[in-house]
């Protein structure tokens, strides 16, 4: 007992270090842009700024889930695109109904990031190739639905919906808001959640605890592929039509957004808050170089520059564990489990989980 409370002390330290950290960057570049230029604090450009980060927000609350359990999703923006174009393609050419035409949309963004999760699960494609190819796929389907042409004249009502305010408040907002509750609830408050962090924390060891790791991989990259096209449809919303490309630029600045906010590459962490946050610098960094009369390809390269002192100050927190000499783990045979007498099958039995109890597995 002595033992492990100096240990959950210090994590809790560095989880609010770390946490202090997002935080006080944040207020830093708001500050500075707001010395730069008084305009930038003012609300009506707070609020653009907000509105401005809903899409990397949307498509980094996704990327998060797929990222804590070590992987990546390089399809995000293919599948925002892809959606967008099926949504406004039913609505304007075949007079689908707003809502059943939105519903629609998701459920294709959701498909799409199911069969990530398959390549991934089961075919066992490493996440980087997997989602490579996807999002080849998924992109050269955007432009077959209309030969690459764009798709004009979406309906009022439909812009309404993802684009509109309420109590002068714009509608996305409240979705990321809401969206970003939810995915709180989830990674946080459920078995589920506790599954996708010990699934990124040591496959292995999740599996030997029950965990269902195949089930949660397919369904983590589900997630993020239902919010990729949420996007989608924000982006088609703000600007009345649908492009085969509208999506691409998310693809990255959805990665640095949720890299920013504390996700760790390497997987088992991830922040829901830090996500949030990583957008609004992203939106803060763009908005803020807009006011300052600064080339918008100016943008890649802080962008890029944030990402990567972002990851520095993580991985310096952490004393740099990736470049630490890796241990052999101890064989399952002297401390994690027991086979039986003359068993030859490679059935292990009695393998000790982490809550003290037993089970019998079968190996992957």
């Amino acid at each position: 007992m002595s033992d492990s409370t100096p240990t959950r002390s210090r994590k809790r330290v560095r989880f609010n270090t770390q946490a202090f950290g997002i935080f006080g960057a944040a207020a830093f570049i708001y500050l500075a842009f707001g010395l730069l230029n008084p305009r930038f604090l003012g609300f009506d450009n707070l609020r653009d700024v907000a509105v401005s980060a809903c899409v990397n927000a949307l498509i980094g609350l996704g990327m998060t889930f797929v990222i804590i359990t070590g992987g990546i999703d390089l399809s995000v923006g293919s599948i925002a695109s892809f959606s967008g174009i099926v949504t406004a393609q039913l609505m304007v050419a075949y007079q689908v109904p707003s809502t059943v035409a939105l519903v629609l949309g998701l459920a294709v963004g959701f498909a799409c990031g199911l069969v990530n999760g398959v390549l991934v699960a089961i075919v066992r494609l490493p996440p980087f190739i997997a989602t490579l190819g996807t999002m080849s796929v998924y992109q050269g389907l955007a432009y077959v639905v209309t030969n690459g042409l764009p798709v004009y004249n979406v309906p009022d009502d439909f812009v309404v919906i993802l684009n509109g305010y309420i109590g002068g408040i714009p509608t996305s907002v409240l979705v990321v808001v809401i969206i970003a509750v939810l995915c709180w609830l989830l990674l946080r408050r459920t078995v589920f959640g506790q599954n996708v962090i010990a699934t990124g924390g040591s496959e292995e060891t999740a599996w030997l605890s029950g965990v269902r790791v195949n089930r949660v991989k397919i369904l983590v990259y589900g997630i993020s592929g239902l919010l990729a096209s949420l996007g989608g449809l924000i982006v088609v919303a703000r600007i009345s039509a649908a492009q085969s490309e509208a999506g691409a630029p998310y693809q990255m600045t959805a990665i640095a957004s949720a890299v920013i906010g504390g996700a760790n590459l390497m997987g088992g962490e991830g922040r829901i808050g830090g996500t949030l946050i990583g957008a609004l610098i992203l939106g803060a960094l763009t908005n803020g170089l807009v006011l300052l009369n600064v080339p918008s390809f100016y943008e890649q390269i802080v962008t890029g520059l944030v990402v990567i002192v972002a990851v520095a100050l993580d991985q310096t927190s952490k004393g740099w564990p990736m470049l630490k000499p890796g241990r052999k783990p101890p064989s399952a045979t002297s401390t994690t489990a027991t086979t039986t007498t003359g068993q030859k099958s490679g059935v292990e039995t009695g393998a000790t989980v982490p809550d003290g109890s037993s089970l019998t597995r079968s190996p992957a």
